[in-house]
């Protein structure tokens, strides 16, 4: 029975990430594959920690940053697109800096 509910947990946090079935040979590949699996729902529940909100609604907010490359004459420009205000309280709900609108010239 403990295992059912250890195999059970696994699935919904594997599902609430997205990850798809992988198959490893090699002890050290497993390992790192738990790891960074856990690593990633750990992430995930500390940004709904600090924006109060479900990681679902985090990610459609944030997918709108979007990160421009510009080419014109005088070179490149790399641009971030502006936050929309909702991305923007999220961030600071987490505690992360906006990005900057321009990230580089060329």
């Amino acid at each position: 029975r403990q295992l059912q509910r250890v195999e059970q947990a696994w699935r919904q946090m594997k599902s609430g990430l997205g990850l798809r079935p992988v198959h490893h040979r090699v002890a050290r590949r497993i390992r790192a594959h738990v790891a960074l699996t856990v690593l990633a729902l750990l992430l995930e529940r500390m940004a709904e920690h600090g924006a109060e909100d479900t990681w679902r609604n985090i990610g459609h907010a944030l997918r709108g940053i979007k990160l421009v490359k510009i080419r014109g004459a005088q070179g490149m420009l790399w641009q971030v697109t502006r936050p929309r205000p909702t991305a923007s309280k999220l961030l600071k709900g987490m505690k992360i800096e906006a990005p900057k609108p321009i990230l580089r010239l060329d």
